[in-house]
């Protein structure tokens, strides 16, 4: 599985996260039906940090989760749970990679021209990868 795929993974197993949100209403992409409320987690970057010697590798990777709702309270009881299961945490990845630290780098959030709400939380992840692949 890749770093989105396990963070939706984790999001299933966060009961007071699933709770406000389930993650059947999360994507990791664009839905092309979303019903509201629904969240979207997306890659945003990714750089190599350091290289090593026997194949391994340290990745920061960035990663972005969106948050669509039509209630400002409830959109913003959801961030709070994002931020609560995955601000600071480590957690291992197919194989021996691993996420050593994930850490919130920005939040904001917006109403759109439609009235919905949109909540954006970024992420830095770094991760150690066993093959530098």
């Amino acid at each position: 599985m890749n770093l989105a795929q396990v963070i939706h993974q984790r999001w299933a197993d966060a009961a007071a996260l699933n709770d406000l949100l389930p993650a059947s209403q999360v994507t990791t992409g664009m839905s092309l039906d979303p019903s509201l409320p629904y969240a979207v987690i997306s890659k945003q970057s990714g750089r190599p940090v350091e290289r090593f010697g026997d194949g391994s590798a340290l990745d920061e990777i960035g990663v972005r989760v969106q948050v669509f709702h039509d209630n400002h309270d409830s959109g913003s009881a959801i961030v709070h749970q994002i931020k609560a299961a995955f601000d600071r945490t480590s957690f291992d990845l197919s194989g021996s990679d691993k996420v050593i630290n994930m850490e919130r780098s920005n939040d904001f959030e917006l109403q759109q021209s439609d009235g919905v709400w949109r909540f954006v939380v970024d992420f830095s992840c770094m991760v150690q990868l066993a093959t530098g692949v």
